[in-house]
């Protein structure tokens, strides 16, 4: 019986082991908005355009790291749930959820003009023909991962 439990258990770790290293392990973690060693063999990117493509990537990540150090010292992972602390029969509620609904509005703003702003320096760096390879393979990205939620 012992000998039974050990190799299911054994065989347990080792398939989810397998599992975690598989082929599409990079999509589970999230991935990385330039899959490098993707767009290489996609695209046939020259070796300056991996160039420009790593020195976005570290500039991105760069902002990514200051931007969370920010939150962090403004405290707004404590207050992301404004609404909740809010009283619907204060006579200025009204007035405070326009204010939180702005600010919201407001990040987003920001957000989808910094991916703007990030394609247009892809555009920069790929030719027309990679442009249009590179939109085709966000297409199938965007299926794969609509699938799997």
């Amino acid at each position: 019986m012992k000998k039974l439990i050990t190799g299911v258990l054994l065989s347990a770790c080792i398939a989810t082991t397998a599992y975690a290293g598989g082929k599409h392990s990079d999509e589970r973690r999230g991935g990385s908005v330039f899959p490098l060693h993707k767009m290489e063999k996609v695209l046939a990117l020259t070796d300056e355009q991996i160039a420009q493509f790593q020195t976005l990537k570290e500039e991105l990540k760069a902002e990514r790291r200051a931007k969370k150090s920010e939150m962090r010292e403004e405290g707004m992972r404590k207050n992301r749930n404004l609404l909740a602390g809010l009283n619907p029969d204060d006579a200025d509620y009204q007035d405070k959820v326009n204010a939180i609904a702005e600010e919201k509005a407001q990040q987003v703003k920001a957000r989808f003009l910094k991916r703007a702003e990030i394609r247009a320096k892809v555009a920069d760096i790929l030719t027309d023909e990679q442009l249009e390879k590179f939109d085709e393979m966000k297409g199938k990205r965007g299926k794969k991962q609509r699938k799997h939620s």
